[in-house]
């Protein structure tokens, strides 16, 4: 191997090494989003068995999609009378654009991650590091596939936002409904 062979040879080992590192990194990040958007379902459960008010509650939330206790949770937030007009504003504003924000979870946790660099376009002199992007081969019913491009900051971005509204999610529930959360529940 000549010189300019083992140059080319060690820029592509490199090039391979950075591929590898950036997947590396958006696995971990699917991690972080579906550990958090576990936490936002748990506290989206505990928003419900709150909000019901009932020694049944837990059986009725049990199961339940993200979707539908988001929708539960909306209805049951708009005629509680047990809270205020300021406590359903917070609470509605938690529970509002929740469903797309799982939705770019489904897409992280349930695509396809491949790693793609523009390394074939790219010149020492425009770029002197590739440009990594993660794409998400996405299918949905009845839908052909889907390629999504979602960067690194876009994931970590996501796994910020769901653990910020779990969070505010417990919060609410702790502040506007406190006795609701120790009530004795029937579990079978």
């Amino acid at each position: 191997m000549n010189a300019e062979e083992q140059a080319r040879h060690d820029e592509f080992e490199r090039q391979q090494k950075i591929r590898a590192a950036a997947y590396d990194d958006m696995i971990t990040l699917v991690g972080q989003v579906a550990q958090a958007s576990a936490l936002v379902e748990l506290h989206l459960r505990q928003l419900m068995v709150a909000l019901l008010d009932s020694r049944y509650a837990k059986l009725v939330a049990a199961g339940l999609s993200a979707g539908h206790l988001i929708d539960t949770c909306t209805v049951l937030l708009k005629v509680n009378k047990e809270i205020n007009s300021d406590q359903r504003t917070e609470g509605l504003a938690l529970l509002s654009g929740l469903k797309d924000l799982l939705n770019t979870r489904n897409n992280l946790v349930h695509g396809l991650i491949a790693i793609a660099s523009d390394s074939d376009t790219r010149t020492a002199e425009t770029a002197p590091e590739p440009v990594i992007e993660t794409m998400a081969l996405v299918s949905k019913r009845r839908k052909p596939e889907l390629l999504l491009t979602i960067t690194k900051a876009e994931a970590e971005k996501t796994v910020k936002d769901l653990r910020e509204r779990g969070d505010g999610i417990l919060h609410w529930v702790v502040a506007a409904l406190p006795a609701q959360l120790h009530r004795d529940q029937v579990t079978s």
